[in-house]
Parts: C-alpha cells; sequence; structure tokens
C-alpha cells in the first residue's frame, strides 16, 4: 500500500457536508492526527492488535512516506477531525519537513519497535515489503518515465462517500501540474480499493502477487503489491 496509497470502503457519516470541508497542508503538529487515521485505517492484527504497537508500525510507516514528501495536503471536518491526507513527491524538490528530523523521529520510533518480539517481526517484514516496492520500482521504470509520486493516500473511513477523496485527488493533480510534472506512480496493495485507479484510468505498470518466491523466504507484510502509473490532468 504505497505502504498504501489507497481509501478502504466503509460507511459515511451522516451530516458531513462535503462544502464544509477544509483543505490545508498539514504541520508537524497534524502528525500524530494522521497516524492515528493510518492505525484506525490499517491496524496490526493478531497479538498487536488494539497495542500501542500497532499505533506505533503505524507510525513508522506514516514517517517513512513523510521523509521524502514535497506537499502534505490534509482534508478536515467541519469539527477539525482529519479527513483524509495525501503525501505528495516531486522529484528534485526540498522536502517539506526536515529529513533530519523525520529520521529522528524513525529511529526513535524503530527502538521502541524492537522491545517486543512480535512487533520486531513485522517491522522486519514491513521494511522487507519497502525493499520489494524498491524492486517493483525498477521494474516498472516508475522513476525514469515519471517526476512524481502520490506517497500516501488515506480518507477516512467515517467520510466515505462525501467527496473527499475526490477533493485530495483534485489537489493533488494541480500541484503536480503546478511543477511541470506531466506523470506520476504510487505503490498499492491488496488491502486497498485499487478498483478507485482503475476507475481514474490509471496503468499498472508492476506487480508481485503474494506467494511470490521473495529472497531468504522472508515474506512481506502486505498481499498482491502494485504499482500504478498516472498522466496529470490540470
Amino acid at each position: 500500500m504505497a505502504a498504501s496509497n489507497a481509501t478502504k470502503s466503509a460507511g459515511t457519516v451522516a451530516g458531513v457536508n462535503p462544502n464544509t470541508i477544509i483543505y490545508r497542508p498539514i504541520t508537524w503538529k497534524d502528525v500524530d492526527a494522521v497516524v492515528e487515521l493510518f492505525d484506525r485505517t490499517w491496524p496490526q492484527d493478531g497479538a498487536l492488535a488494539g497495542t500501542r504497537f500497532s499505533l506505533l508500525i503505524s507510525r513508522y510507516f506514516v514517517l517513512h512516506y513523510l521523509q521524502p514528501t514535497t506537499f502534505a495536503n490534509a482534508a478536515f471536518a467541519a469539527d477539525g477531525t482529519l479527513a483524509g491526507i495525501t503525501l505528495i513527491r516531486v522529484a528534485g524538490e526540498r522536502p517539506q519537513f526536515d529529513e533530519l528530523g523525520v529520521a529522528g523521529d524513525l529511529a526513535v520510533t524503530e527502538r521502541m519497535i524492537r522491545t517486543n518480539p512480535e512487533a520486531s517481526k513485522r517491522l522486519d517484514m514491513l521494511k522487507n515489503a519497502f525493499a520489494l516496492e524498491l524492486d517493483l520500482e525498477r521494474e516498472g521504470k516508475a522513476n525514469e518515465t515519471t517526476l512524481g509520486e502520490l506517497e500516501l493516500f488515506v480518507v477516512n473511513p467515517d467520510v466515505r462517500g462525501c467527496g473527499v477523496g475526490g477533493g485530495l485527488w483534485d489537489r493533488m493533480q494541480r500541484y503536480l501540474a503546478a511543477w511541470d510534472v506531466d506523470a506520476f506512480y504510487l505503490h498499492t496493495d491488496s488491502d486497498c480499493d485499487v478498483s478507485f485507479y482503475d476507475h481514474k484510468g490509471l496503468e499498472r505498470i508492476a506487480q508481485r502477487l503474494a506467494g511470490t518466491p521473495v529472497v531468504d523466504g522472508k515474506e512481506p507484510l502486505f498481499g498482491d503489491m502494485f504499482i500504478y502509473r498516472g498522466r496529470v490532468k490540470a
């Protein structure tokens, strides 16, 4: 899921008016809310379900994708609830957040995760999945044919169907167009609603299906993994 660039199906909440949604860049103060939304959307299961280690792994996910991000845009409901987020990277542009600061937070988060054997095992699987993502990028020539990447795309399940995903998507397109980016790519997996990208007309340029042999017999954290490539429509 780039570790998951996708929305997840869920019901809508009555009373959410798309006209009251506020879109703005996130700040470092918003990161905890992004982590909580990520953990709610893709929580850890088994022994880690509902534990602080699930939240720590979600934090590792978010920080991993936040580090190279050049524009982090969010949607907020009228009551201040985080409704969705896109993390976008444009090749050659300066990251929105201090890379050294994010790297330091990543290191602290990893040390905390390593105190739990099961969480440590999940983290190893996660890192293996990140390595496989890089392999897929090379296979699909993603960085050779695009200048942009959608690092992370999450929509709050409570506002599914209220236009938040479409609003974030359109703003992403305008941001990329402003930087003269004509094509972008994203990672996703079978835990996400990949039909959203099919509907948007994106092309699947690489994939790794669950069960495919990997180096040292290590399985990644995800199931089927995909890379999609899309044209920017200003």
